[in-house]
């Protein structure tokens, strides 16, 4: 980092922001903890408490309506509009930070290592959320500030996993003479974050690049940080598949159809073998080639709570027709373990070579 002076955007203008050596290290005092194990439980304990805000949370859709009223005043119909499209209006609330109506645009975690929230009120930038759902928030005028977005996005590019934070916005709307203002509140996620990374000196001050999410794909980011954090996992960690994909490739839609028959092709080619006898998938009829559970069904119909997960793309992997009911009721050993996450089960065919699998009819 080149010491100098940055510009950013403020209400009506422009800022210029000396950036110093001092106040780079400064910064970096606060952000960035040397000792790794409690730096590493206060990001824990940063997530916990995001994920503990999600059921505050309102749908992108109904955030994208409050944030395009373009006016600091709700009235009874805008509200109407909002909750219809799944919002919830959270009164304003003198012990929570997050649900005030104050200037500071970035809530912080308690640590003040961390971007907990960014608060957007009409009238003070002229930021636009596009019909994606996407949008810049500009930084802080000090070098902290500044300092702390590009750490957020390191994280993010460093952990393979997008930093999630909330998104919230506040109206006048007055529901007696205590209660007068109103939040609305979504999940969102750092994007485009690769650019800070390669150019960290010319993209010091750049606003964060963010997009709405729903609380499922907010709940389910945070749970894979989460899982990332244990140290005795000893497989790989996977992103949940998106609804869309799972539902697309879960057993229904799989067995006995084109679709199945083309990933099947796909880990023919691509060199996949039985996860039981070994056998290259290649050197076995595409009719022989068998769609097996990891959790079988008769354990998912016995604990209910696993019978939305029986067919999922992940509980599913490819072996031969005569191995297929050869773990029947008992789940992996270690070893079976090992050769199907050597081969893949669906879901990670899925999330690595989807555009391949599609191209083979």
């Amino acid at each position: 980092m080149v010491p100098g002076i940055r510009t950013v955007e403020i209400p009506g203008g422009q800022a210029e922001v000396p950036v110093t050596k001092g106040a780079l290290e400064s910064g970096l005092r606060v952000v960035i903890l040397k000792d790794v194990e409690a730096y590493r439980q206060g990001l824990l304990d940063h997530f916990l408490q995001l994920r503990s805000l999600l059921p505050l949370c309102s749908t992108p859709t109904s955030f994208r309506t409050a944030w395009d009223l373009r006016s600091q005043i709700l009235s009874f119909h805008d509200a109407e509009a909002i909750l219809s499209q799944g919002g919830q209006l959270i009164p304003h609330n003198s012990d929570s930070r997050l649900l005030q109506c104050i200037q500071q645009g970035v809530e912080l975690s308690p640590q003040r290592r961390l971007v907990l929230a960014v608060r957007h009120s009409e009238g003070n930038y002229e930021d636009e959320l596009n019909a994606m759902g996407q949008f810049k928030y500009q930084p802080p005028k000090d070098a902290t500030g500044m300092l702390r977005y590009r750490w957020c996005e390191y994280l993010s590019e460093s952990l393979g996993v997008p930093y999630v934070l909330l998104a919230v916005t506040w109206f006048e709307y007055k529901m007696s003479d205590d209660l007068k203002q109103v939040f609305v509140v979504t999940p969102a996620k750092i994007i485009e974050c690769d650019s800070a990374k390669n150019d960290l000196n010319a993209q010091f001050s750049a606003p964060l690049r963010l997009q709405l999410i729903t609380r499922t794909e907010a709940n389910s980011t945070i749970n894979l940080l989460l899982a990332l954090s244990e140290s005795n996992v000893e497989i790989e960690i996977r992103t949940e598949l998106p609804d869309r994909l799972a539902r697309e490739w879960s057993y229904e839609r799989v067995n006995n159809s084109s679709k199945g028959r083309a990933l099947k092709k796909w880990a023919q080619a691509a060199g996949r073998l039985c996860p039981h006898c070994g056998k290259q998938l290649i050197d076995i009829q595409l009719s022989h080639i068998a769609y097996g559970h990891i959790v079988s069904r008769n354990w998912c119909n016995a604990f209910t709570f696993l019978l939305d997960r029986v067919n999922h793309p992940d509980n599913l992997y490819l072996t031969c027709r005569s191995c297929n009911s050869r773990l029947g009721d008992s789940f992996p050993s270690k070893e079976l373990r090992d050769s199907i996450v050597a081969s893949g089960t669906v879901g990670d065919m899925i999330r690595g070579n989807e555009a391949e699998i599609r191209e083979i009819s």
